[in-house]
């Protein structure tokens, strides 16, 4: 048996146990509260912030409340939230990827939201987000304050040989290295060792299980950001200006330009720590064995 399924449920199970309680000890510290604190959970994507989120609704300590759930993907504007709380008459709402409101409206539309849960009688609000976001840092962004943040762990090395067993470990432990240290991970990984009995073959099947994501990625980029990840996937990582240059044919500026981009969007890793010799390298790894198979 190559993927111990059994084990993976109970682990996947215990994973964010130590977030459930935490969340669970705070409605509970706030249930009767006239304006309760409003709680945030953060975890990368396939972290299991929904499954969390669905435990805590379904959980025999809201079972009784009054409460509405919320999809992030709907809501362009406080109103949205506000008026489903509202006719729900919701003491307690769960918004699931919050990341869209957050990234959508701004501060002024967020004060909106604030200004509502701090208002007696407010119904205690915990949302879910895949980052953290500049709404939930910036000093001036009206949840920089008074938002308890929840951070989901990322899989340890233990769990992962907790699911696998000693003939498969080293290839759990290879395919892992290419993918977030997250629950979904842990469950791709899994399904790739239990249809594959030809270890050399997994790295092919992870690439081609995100092939079409990447691509849609991809295509999406400016020409040049296209022309600059080819370069990564021909000369490998990390690179030098001098170099992307010279596989490119661009010039410094607008390589300065695109690079910076790319680092925005959280694909490309800028490393200054060596003066007058950044290095820059694609953050994905799976990515870049994809753009170099593309």
């Amino acid at each position: 048996m190559s993927c111990r399924r059994e084990s993976f449920t109970l682990a996947g199970l215990s994973f964010n146990d130590d977030a459930l309680a935490a969340i669970e000890s705070e409605i509970k510290d706030n249930s009767g509260s006239a304006i309760p604190q409003p709680m945030m959970i953060v975890g990368q994507y396939g972290s299991g912030k929904t499954t969390l989120l669905k435990r805590i609704y379904e959980s025999v300590l809201c079972r009784k409340m009054s409460k509405v759930w919320i999809d992030g993907r709907t809501l362009f504007s406080s109103e949205d939230i506000i008026s489903k709380a509202v006719d729900a008459g919701a003491s307690i709402m769960f918004i699931d990827d919050m990341d869209f409101y957050l990234s959508r409206c701004t501060y002024d539309e967020q004060f909106r939201l604030r200004k509502f849960l701090n208002n007696e009688g407010a119904p205690m609000m915990i949302g879910a987000v895949g980052k953290v976001l500049p709404a939930l840092t910036d000093y001036d962004a009206p949840f920089f304050e008074g938002l308890k943040n929840i951070y989901l762990r990322p899989v340890s090395s233990e769990e992962v040989r907790f699911v696998f067993d000693d003939q498969t470990a080293e290839r759990a432990d290879l395919l892992m290295s290419m993918l977030p240290l997250t629950v979904r991970s842990l469950e791709i990984v899994c399904d790739i060792i239990n249809i594959n009995d030809i270890a050399e073959n997994d790295i092919a099947i992870l690439v081609f299980m995100f092939s079409e994501r990447y691509r849609c990625l991809y295509q999406e980029l400016p020409v040049n950001s296209q022309h600059i990840l080819n370069a990564f996937g021909t000369d490998g990582n990390p690179m030098t200006m001098p170099r992307l240059r010279e596989i490119t044919g661009l010039p410094t500026n607008v390589l300065t330009a695109y690079l910076k981009n790319l680092g925005l969007s959280d694909i490309i890793r800028i490393d200054k720590s060596h003066k007058r010799n950044t290095k820059y390298s694609v953050k994905d790894p799976l990515f870049r064995l994809w753009l170099g198979q593309s």
